[in-house]
């Protein structure tokens, strides 16, 4: 078996490696590294128990479970982007920094695919907000433009409407009440590449925000939305986008990517995607565990109406899966592992005392098959993660896929796949194909971490 691992890894790093170095390096490609949330610096409360650490993870990853419902709920009923932005801020796993305007004003941004709108604090602000870093102000940019609400393009803002000098306004409204309100306009971006460019963009629309509520904290200043919408950065800049995960366990991985336009990393096999409301809908055609395909209706991943189908989300941690296909995948993972580890028991999660490193060596992989031939292939680091990073903790692991039905039966045929899934691997977005590619990797190996 170890031989066979090791064969399989060193194949893995010369078909990568083969794959990149096929294209030159593109030195004004829109790359900028995604920043892990566990960087940023906070002033947190390590959990007490294993329970409670356990207890931290799991709300985490349902509360961005919710937001993406709230998301799909209000687009679907056309309530103008009315999601919660505390769930969006608390729960999101990556962010990035940019630049705006002239002279430029840097920004540090969540990255959502689950919506379709950049938009950042700025000048004059309507109430009081505390900020550790520098507000945008358009009246000092030489290249802020405003949208007259005769422009076309006014239709694609949200709740857009008319100022009082016949300015663009719109209003991105929110669950709890709090939001963003401001000045829909248009503005140049700059990107710090990877490898130490700096790629300026043509000018793209944004919300400029001058009443924001509390909630977005002393260290954001935006969201930088990637849905399907006309709005969204990446179908201004070139209808393609690529992002690249490394280990998510090791907040230290300095090699984790967002590439935005037509430079964007599209590797590895194609599956068709359907666009709704901003958001990208896969279709997911079955399920493995080693060799053995597990019994489930391809029904089960079906997109037939609201709360059904079947999303890949960059920003939560674990995966959320339709009730059937969670109730085989769960009965096979057990089956194989109970009769070599012993349970540990907490609520109705499956996990297990020992090390993913160590117990879990030969565990089979298990593959999510998409329409067209891409796999999504998780090895026992992207099935299980550990609860044993600190001495605080005895070495437990426990399985990172969970049932929708834990928020509520009408989500039971509903599918998120979440990032524990998608380490080592490079996720590319064709919108005008409409397709998505997925290529197993380790992010090093892209260009813009490669010597030039």
């Amino acid at each position: 078996m170890e031989c066979f691992l090791h064969t399989s890894f060193l194949l893995f790093i010369i078909l990568s490696y083969s794959i990149v170095t096929e294209s030159a390096n593109k030195p004004n490609r829109m790359a900028l590294k995604l920043i892990h949330r566990d960087t940023m610096a906070r002033k947190t409360r390590v959990p007490a128990t294993l329970e409670d650490h356990m207890e931290h993870l799991t709300s985490l990853s349902s509360a961005r479970f919710m937001h993406l419902q709230n998301t799909i709920d209000k687009e679907l009923s056309n309530s103008d982007f009315q999601v919660d932005m505390h769930q969006a801020i608390t729960t999101s796993m990556f962010f990035v920094n940019f630049s705006v305007g002239q002279p430029l004003v840097q920004q540090f941004a969540i990255m959502d695919t689950g919506s379709s709108l950049l938009w950042i604090k700025c000048l004059p602000c309507k109430q009081s907000s505390s900020s550790t870093r520098p507000i945008f102000n358009p009246a000092l940019s030489s290249s802020y433009v405003e949208y007259s609400c005769n422009d076309e393009f006014c239709r694609y803002a949200p709740a857009g409407h008319c100022g009082s000098s016949h300015e663009c306004l719109y209003e991105q409204v929110y669950i709890n009440g709090a939001g963003s309100k401001g000045v829909f306009a248009k503005e140049q971006l700059t990107f710090t590449t990877p490898s130490g460019n700096r790629v300026l963009t043509k000018p793209v629309a944004f919300g400029c925000g001058h009443e924001n509520g509390e909630q977005l904290g002393s260290e954001l200043t935006g969201i930088l939305g990637l849905g399907a919408k006309p709005a969204s950065v990446a179908v201004q800049l070139g209808s393609k986008f690529s992002y690249c995960i490394g280990d998510l366990a090791n907040k230290n991985y300095g090699f984790n990517q967002l590439v935005l336009g037509e430079d964007a990393d599209v590797l590895g096999d194609p599956t068709p995607i359907e666009t709704e409301t901003g958001i990208y809908y896969m279709s997911l055609e079955g399920i493995s565990v080693g060799e053995k395909q597990l019994n489930i209706e391809p029904m089960v991943f079906k997109r037939r109406g609201a709360r059904t189908g079947v999303i890949l989300d960059s920003g939560t941690l674990f995966t959320w899966l339709a009730e059937a296909a969670y109730r085989e995948l769960y009965n096979e993972v057990k089956a194989i592992l109970d009769t070599q580890l012993e349970r540990f028991w907490f609520r109705d999660l499956l996990c297990y005392h020992g090390k993913v490193s160590e117990e879990l060596i030969g565990f089979p992989v298990v593959t999510f098959r998409f329409a067209g031939g891409a796999e999504l292939a998780m090895e026992a680091a992207s099935m299980f993660y550990p609860l044993s990073e600190t001495d605080v903790y005895l070495n437990v692991f426990c399985m990172s896929v969970r049932p929708t039905t834990e928020h509520g039966r009408q989500y039971k045929d509903f599918t998120a796949i979440g990032l524990m899934a998608q380490q080592y691997y490079n996720i590319a977005y064709d919108l005008k194909d409409k397709n998505v590619y997925l290529q197993r990797i380790d992010c090093v190996l892209l260009d813009d971490y490669s010597p030039s």
